[in-house]
């Protein structure tokens, strides 16, 4: 095998986040008995997704990130019926309400059992902690997994060197052309192993990203594509 290792991206490569961040947002509406339809949905995504971004970047902090996007949300959807000083109640709500949703991408858990008996497998994350912890613990593949590093909890996120070093001195496999990393964000997965000096593969299911490409040595379509041993030499 060319790889021993994997360090793989939790949401929109492993778990189906369009789908778990749609029920969380449609249960706290409900539950403080607001409105909710696609159209809000597509708004709270770009707003969430554009913030992640500032994120990752270190524009924002964690805690401005999972309190503004409400904030930004009621100026968008609800001014007229929601104060703004509520904003609070939905993030704690909606933390609460994604900590549930665990469902994973079509035949993600199969993969990942190939896959354990092929690779070590690490979870590596800029979720929030008391959502990654219930999500793993629910889903049905801890069992397939070595480790999860969460940067929630590690005072640093990815795309950071300090991120994938941290990492790296945690794990058993010590040489880096042995380790592969597995995600499908460019910015976030990709970047980061590069600034880490490792290999990487974009999940992209879309087919959007054009290889070759400089943050990528490898795509695939589907997490069968790894587990059907692509990568052996």
């Amino acid at each position: 095998m060319k790889y021993t290792t994997l360090l793989m991206d939790a949401d929109d490569t492993i778990f189906d986040f369009p789908k778990c961040e749609y029920n969380a947002l449609k249960h706290t509406l409900e539950a403080y008995g607001l409105d909710f339809d696609d159209r809000i949905y597509r708004a709270f995504s770009s707003i969430n997704n554009a913030l992640w971004k500032k994120f990752e970047i270190k524009k924002i902090t964690r805690a401005q990130l999972r309190v503004e996007r409400f904030r930004e949300l009621i100026k968008l959807c609800f001014v007229d019926i929601y104060a703004e000083e509520n904003t609070e109640k939905l993030a704690d709500k909606y933390i609460e309400m994604l900590a549930e949703q665990a469902i994973l991408i079509d035949g993600a858990a199969e993969s990942l059992e190939k896959l354990s008996e092929m690779y070590s497998i690490h979870i590596i994350t800029n979720g929030l902690k008391p959502v990654q912890r219930r999500r793993f613990s629910v889903s049905g593949i801890e069992k397939y997994i070595s480790g999860l590093y969460i940067s929630d909890e590690m005072g640093t996120q990815k795309p950071s060197k300090e991120f994938f070093d941290m990492v790296l001195a945690d794990i058993t496999e010590k040489d880096k052309k042995k380790i592969l990393v597995v995600g499908d964000s460019l910015t976030s997965d990709m970047q980061g192993g590069r600034n880490s000096g490792l290999d990487t593969c974009i999940y992209d299911p879309k087919d959007k990203i054009v290889i070759p490409h400089p943050l990528c040595d490898y795509k695939i379509h589907s997490l069968d594509e790894l587990a059907g041993g692509i990568f052996c030499e």
